[in-house]
């Protein structure tokens, strides 16, 4: 990916990681990391007067379908990093974003890929994202720019499951359960004798459906080979709200400090 980017494409901003961002090795969670690629997206809308602001006047709304997600390393506590994004192709119905965070020096930390989908909520349809004339602005790439995510395997069996109950804070603006809080729930599955030795390398996530305030989730979990976990979300009622693969390696180790 890093051979393709068009710098004069990318908008960024710089990020500090502060301790609410870090586990106990001092370093960002995989959650932090996704948290700043969403904002920065929004962010980059928003700088081009195509925000949430202007779409919810308009009833429209991005929905993101997929994420592709590499970490590379994690950034750590106090580190300033930029998170950098950019409008890929955009065909039919679907809408391809890239994202980089990077350290101060300009070494690539992690990136990604993803597809979004615009809402018209009057209509309660998705809608063509060339039919919007707002998209313009995006400037939306066409030569063979559209990112293939793979496809996540099948599982039968599964290892076994977390309940989880959406809460009042897992809601955002949109009034759906934000995206993120897929991603924290299919963390949490991962056993507690192993999520101290591992962390998160790279996460496929696949979007079906919503899930609501108050709904009990059912998160079920498997270790498909030593260090590929999957996890599909379930709603109270069976529906399939989400798939997630993860890879995981051994965790990064925690820093010494003196004095």
């Amino acid at each position: 990916m890093e051979e393709r980017l068009d710098e004069s494409r990318v908008f960024y901003q710089d990020q500090k990681i502060y301790t609410y961002d870090c586990l106990q090795n001092y370093c960002a969670s995989p959650v932090s990391v996704l948290n700043y690629f969403q904002e920065i997206a929004l962010e980059h809308s928003a700088a081009l007067n195509a925000g949430p602001y202007e779409l919810d006047q308009m009833h429209l709304a991005w929905m993101v379908v997929k994420y592709h997600i590499d970490i590379l390393e994690y950034p750590r506590f106090l580190q300033t990093v930029r998170v950098g994004t950019w409008a890929g192709a955009a065909q039919g119905f679907i809408a391809n974003r890239g994202f980089v965070l990077k350290d101060l020096d300009g070494k690539v930390l992690a990136n990604g890929q993803s597809h979004w989908m615009m809402m018209d909520f009057d209509k309660q349809h998705i809608v063509r994202v060339s039919d919007e004339a707002i998209n313009e602005v995006y400037q939306f790439k066409d030569e063979n720019e559209k990112y293939k995510i793979p496809r996540l395997k099948r599982v039968s069996e599964w290892d076994g499951n977390r309940e989880f109950t959406v809460r009042y804070l897992d809601i955002d603006y949109n009034g759906h359960v934000n995206n993120v809080r897929y991603l924290a729930w299919a963390v949490e599955t991962i056993p507690p004798e192993m999520i101290a030795e591992v962390e998160v390398a790279s996460f496929d996530i696949l979007y079906k459906e919503q899930a609501k305030f108050g709904d009990v989730i059912s998160a079920k979990f498997k270790a498909v080979q030593p260090n590929v976990y999957r996890v599909d979300i379930d709603s109270s009622d069976g529906q399939l709200l989400c798939q997630i693969g993860m890879t995981l390696r051994p965790t990064s180790k925690r820093p010494n400090h003196e004095g």
